[in-house]
């Protein structure tokens, strides 16, 4: 006859664990342990542990007699054995935590995907700045309506889209690219909103923009009273977008990001800080290309010349990055990292 021994701390069978967390299963003729676990797909040992909390072979057949009502006994005659006969004949089967989903998106495609993206946002951007731009006025030389801007808001967003190709173009160059390209709609998207709120009354906007906004309107004629709405619009634009919108776009660019990839363990803030930060580098390519256009569309020839000279002493370059500095460093904050 089997060996039984009651367990010093006796463990309710069935306990509310068996109940919440297992499935009742009634034992039948030719089960045993290993078979039942195996077409559970749960290991045998932890199987017995999930039933009885213990792993000793007499207190496992005091269980098996007392509370599975086991009678009949294994050819050695050490333990107890299943039977369709036992009553009530129930143990518990774990539930085994369905497989994780995968993810929708496929990491190694990140850059592919993202771009897609940020390109979308480039078009957004496009057309974001044609609002402030017609060809009306008069024919010029070519027989075509010379362009005119009719709105000083059209700087900023036109030097915004211009960045947006940069950083598109030299995205490839980082290490981490497809966060390089899921920050672009991100941050984007806060300007845009503040545009749609100004034009829908202005509810909800920050004093950083609305100074941008209240400041920029039709542009004035004369070489310095235009050259000084070219540069309003874009040194107030940078200060609104990088002082109020930086911060949290990094965070939520990043949340986003990691949860759009699945990324577990997510990978800390700082692993995309160098990218970030050589980002920077871009504003200058896009003020060389923006100065060209502002010739081109001025009064005079010289109106490029002069607001290319002026950006440097209106905008600090070595600030603009400053608060860069400082907005990663929030974000990083608010991440609790």
């Amino acid at each position: 006859m089997p060996i039984t021994k009651q367990p010093g701390v006796l463990a309710p069978f069935p306990s509310p664990a068996h109940l919440a967390s297992g499935t009742a299963y009634k034992v039948k003729d030719g089960d045993d342990w290993s078979s039942i676990a195996r077409a559970n797909g749960v290991d045998a040992g932890a199987l017995i542990a999930f039933n009885f909390k213990t792993s000793n072979p007499d207190e496992i057949n005091w269980y098996l007699r007392e509370k599975v009502g086991c009678r009949m006994e294994s050819p050695d005659r050490d333990n107890y054995k299943f039977s369709s006969r036992d009553v009530p004949g129930i143990i518990y089967i774990p539930k085994v935590a369905a497989p994780p989903s995968p993810c929708p998106y496929d990491f190694s495609k990140s850059f592919e995907i993202e771009a897609e993206e940020a390109n979308r946002t480039r078009q957004q951007s496009i057309e974001v700045a044609n609002r402030f731009f017609r060809n009306v006025g008069a024919v010029g030389r070519t027989g075509h309506f010379i362009p005119t801007i009719i709105d000083t808001k059209y700087w900023f967003a036109k030097l915004y889209e211009i960045m947006t190709a940069f950083e598109i173009g030299a995205a490839r160059d980082y290490k981490h690219p497809g966060f390089v390209l899921h920050f672009i709609p991100v941050f984007y998207g806060m300007y845009n909103r503040a545009l749609d709120g100004w034009a829908a009354g202005g509810a909800g906007v920050s004093d950083l923009w609305r100074k941008h906004f209240e400041k920029t309107g039709r542009p004035e004629t004369g070489m310095m009273a235009w050259s000084d709405g070219v540069l309003t619009s874009i040194i107030t634009g940078t200060v609104a977008h990088v002082r109020g919108d930086m911060s949290l776009a990094l965070e939520s660019a990043y949340r986003s990001y990691v949860s759009k990839y699945c990324l577990n363990p997510a990978p800390p803030f700082d692993t995309y800080k160098a990218d970030f930060f050589a980002m920077g580098a871009v504003f200058n390519q896009a003020r060389t290309a923006a100065m060209s256009l502002v010739a081109s569309l001025g009064p005079v020839n010289e109106a490029g010349v002069k607001i290319g000279d002026s950006l440097g002493g209106g905008l600090d370059i070595n600030q603009v990055e400053k608060w860069r500095a400082e907005a990663w460093a929030d974000a990083k904050r608010r991440l609790g990292q």
